[in-house]
């Protein structure tokens, strides 16, 4: 086993002991599971090129000479056909950032761990640990007790085709199953260009919700690396709620333009939200919902719902329509399982249901929710069909900064008081 740092400005020697140059680099090829190191990278005639593997004889301390360690050839210099560099070199991965899944924090490449298979030399890992940066600073001599901080190559996978993107912990598809929030303060410290990447390996729906989530500094990087088409192509997949409520976030002239570029049906529904009063029902609700048929019985129903359950994210109640797409009940999906398979959905649903309108006050709907306990409010228009729900976040992540606020405002008052008293 050696180590990057070990061979980066050591000599090449040539098969007749004529040093020829200094390792200025390393080449690799990626495979999976592991990188094999294509050639060395050395200076001639001040341009870089690469001495193809095939070449390199041996790795091996010479004692004496002061270098330590000596890249020896298998032929003379004269012989040597050198390849043009390629994009992938070690030193591109050094200091490169890692993402931690398991810690959701962000780490450093300090060195590169190579080893043997077979005839070859590969990127058996990185090392991320204290002792990894030192011995890359010429002061691995000093006899701190620091651990080894490994990580295995394939354990590392590239957000991007090349070594410029960060590097992650973990594949990509485990990225997008960690929660939203950990992914926002997983990517606080990123530079635009890091941003950009991160946001273009999640999907777009975890995208959104990291979005959403997100401080107002991040939420702002993410409107200057991605261009309006983008944007808007982004939020064309999204439920209408999110895409407006990532609207609201960005300034006025840019919210127009992101509108303008998408297909028009989609865009008049966002528009339609955006439309509502921020202190209505209408602002808080989710357009992401079970709806059903009232005719249908329990068997069908469940069929049904098996092929559209995916869709949403969190399921409190089915809500009951009737062939004029009318609100006429709820179901839970503890119910409808109990239920006989035979029995029309009609016979277990709950008729009296509680229902607001697009335009009811916030506070009003608050109090409901909190009255009934309800995890979920249907909003209805005027006809009784149904635009959309309130779940019980929604309105909590509304009115607990209200609450807040109007507690310090009305303890400040107080405070006042018995000043002047």
């Amino acid at each position: 086993m050696v180590y990057y740092s070990q061979l980066v400005g050591r000599p090449i020697i040539d098969k007749n002991n004529k040093k020829i140059g200094f390792v200025n680099d390393l080449d690799f090829i990626d495979k999976r599971g592991y990188a094999v190191i294509s050639g060395i990278i050395v200076e001639i005639n001040k341009k870089n090129c690469i001495i193809p593997w095939k070449y390199i004889f041996e790795i091996r301390e010479e004692r004496n000479r002061k270098l330590q360690i000596g890249i020896y050839l298998n032929e003379e210099i004269k012989k040597i056909k050198y390849v043009s560099s390629g994009d992938k070199k070690l030193n591109n991965i050094i200091d490169k950032q890692l993402m931690d899944i398991n810690g959701a924090r962000i780490i450093r490449v300090n060195d590169i761990i190579l080893g043997k298979r077979g005839n070859n030399l590969i990127i058996a890992g990185v090392d991320i640990g204290t002792k990894g940066l030192l011995r890359r600073l010429g002061l691995g001599f000093i006899p701190f007790n620091f651990k080894e901080q490994i990580i295995l190559w394939k354990d590392l996978a590239p957000i991007s085709d090349d070594t410029k993107g960060i590097m992650l912990k973990v594949k990509l598809d485990r990225i997008n199953q960690l929660h939203p929030a950990e992914i926002a303060d997983m990517i606080r410290d990123l530079n635009l260009e890091e941003k950009e990447l991160f946001f273009n390996s999640l999907d777009r729906q975890k995208a959104a919700e990291t979005l959403l989530t997100s401080q107002p500094d991040i939420q702002k990087s993410f409107f200057k690396a991605l261009s309006i088409n983008k944007i808007a192509k982004m939020l064309e997949t999204l439920p209408h709620d999110d895409a407006a409520a990532i609207l609201r976030m960005m300034p006025a002239l840019n919210n127009r333009k992101v509108l303008q570029q998408m297909k028009p049906g989609i865009a008049a529904k966002i528009k339609k939200i955006l439309s509502y009063d921020k202190e209505t029902a209408g602002s808080l609700m989710g357009t992401r919902f079970l709806k059903i048929p009232g005719n249908l019985s329990v068997k069908k129903a469940t069929e049904f719902l098996r092929k559209e359950m995916p869709k949403p994210q969190h399921i409190f109640y089915i809500y009951v329509e009737d062939k004029n797409n009318h609100l006429i009940g709820i179901t839970s999906v503890r119910d409808l399982l109990l239920s006989k398979q035979n029995e029309l959905i009609t016979n277990i649903i709950k008729k009296d249901v509680i229902t607001v309108n697009e335009d009811t006050d916030v506070d009003d709907v608050f109090n409901l929710m909190s009255k009934y306990g309800l995890l979920a409010l249907p909003v209805i228009d005027k006809e009784k069909k149904i635009l959309g729900v309130i779940r019980v976040n929604d309105i909590l992540e509304v009115m607990i900064p209200r609450r807040i606020k109007k507690q310090r405002i009305l303890r400040g008052k107080k405070l006042n008081i018995n000043g002047i008293k």
